[in-house]
């Protein structure tokens, strides 16, 4: 037969420390949780931009005329692909083909950089494309570029690069002279690491 205390199952007391625990678990893993959701917003925002060169690439291949990627701090639309203003450290960028004929240019695609980063009116990454804010391929995909270009995506809003010496894993997107784009992380210096800048 059970026992009395069987029968009835936790007390108010062992509840109760039950869910200070819990709680105090929860506390701990917090901090780091929260640092892995910023380091995700920078990944995505890296991998749009890297997914939009290469787009970029492929559609001056397949049309054989000048596509190119821009960035800018006006709305990613159709509206604004001839009138855009660039900037190197734009919130937003646009694909667009340039017509020959009309030296107009064509809407491909855009992204904003508040897509699905929770921001109603800054985003939290940043990108910092130095002097260059845009890159024009031609239809055998290389780029005009004089040398390698570098677009380095931050988020000061959670911390300092992992270059520095702070939590977050800062990411770099590099297009090179022939139209070959690619994602590396400053951070890492061993010699052989394909993830290396």
């Amino acid at each position: 037969m059970l026992s009395r205390r069987a029968r009835h199952g936790f007390s108010l007391i062992e509840l109760m420390i039950g869910v200070a625990l819990l709680a105090l678990l929860l506390m701990l893993g917090l901090p780091a949780f929260s640092t892995y959701l910023q380091n995700a917003k920078l990944r995505a925002a890296a991998e749009n931009f890297y997914a939009g060169a290469q787009m970029a690439r492929a559609e001056a291949v397949r049309r054989n005329a000048q596509v190119e990627i821009v960035l800018t701090n006006d709305d990613a639309n159709v509206g604004n692909t001839n009138d855009a203003v660039l900037s190197p450290t734009g919130k937003n960028w646009i694909i667009r083909a340039l017509d020959p004929t009309t030296g107009q240019y064509s809407y491909i695609e855009g992204k904003s950089m508040l897509e699905g980063s929770g921001q109603a009116s800054a985003p939290s990454v940043q990108i910092d494309g130095g002097l260059i804010s845009s890159i024009a391929f031609n239809g055998f995909g290389a780029t005009t570029l004089a040398g390698t270009a570098t677009f380095a995506f931050s988020n000061p809003a959670a911390g300092t690069c992992a270059a520095l010496g702070g939590p977050m894993r800062c990411l770099n997107v590099v297009v090179s002279v022939g139209g070959q784009a690619r994602m590396c992380d400053p951070a890492v210096t061993a010699a052989g690491d394909t993830r290396k800048c």
